[in-house]
């Protein structure tokens, strides 16, 4: 769940989140994927700066996995502490994903897109790794169980935080293990 969504960096919030994100990006040589993101992309997420502030940055969509060529993308709400490869992370070092919205397919491959009138902010985490020559941000999208405008189509969703909530989520580990049972917003659908 969760393999794909939509960033488009000319709407409202989006606009900006990307304009910060884009700067940092480029002192790292990086390419900030829009439109359609795939997982391994590198993306906008927002997070904490040292003031607790929230601020756009940019991380690669995915931890790399135990195998070469494995990604993990997506971590389930219910487990994600009980999970010693996310535990951690998920303590430490919350983020947001904003988004237009994200796309779902349904046993028979038909491709749906989930949406709001105003940009959705995913739930997520990541994980600070130190390459040979370099330093990696690597995050990951949680998802919860569907509510009624995702469930015909998929078994899970992503877990959405309430715009104003983003803070507490991301600065507040008491607060972001008791959203992690939180009800989901009904959200718009369509077939593309």
């Amino acid at each position: 769940m969760c393999g794909r969504y939509l960033f488009d960096p000319a709407t409202g919030a989006l606009a900006a989140y990307y304009q910060e994100a884009a700067a940092k990006a480029r002192k790292k040589q990086q390419v900030i994927a829009v439109n359609e993101v795939f997982p391994s992309n590198h993306v906008v997420t927002l997070g904490a700066n040292r003031q607790q502030e929230i601020v756009s940055g940019v991380t690669k969509w995915g931890f790399t996995g135990f195998r070469k060529g494995h990604l993990m993308i997506n971590a389930r709400a219910e487990t994600v502490e009980t999970k010693k490869t996310f535990q951690a992370s998920f303590q430490q070092f919350r983020c947001v994903f904003p988004m237009s919205g994200f796309y779902e397919w349904n046993h028979d491959k038909e491709k749906y897109y989930f949406s709001s009138n105003d940009p959705l902010y995913v739930a997520g985490f990541y994980r600070i790794l130190q390459r040979e020559d370099r330093i990696e941000t690597e995050s990951i999208i949680l998802t919860t169980n569907p509510n009624d405008s995702v469930a015909a189509i998929h078994d899970r969703m992503p877990l959405l935080v309430d715009q104003p909530h983003i803070t507490s989520w991301i600065n507040d580990l008491s607060f972001a293990r008791h959203w992690l049972q939180a009800d989901m917003p009904m959200l718009q659908v369509a077939k593309v």
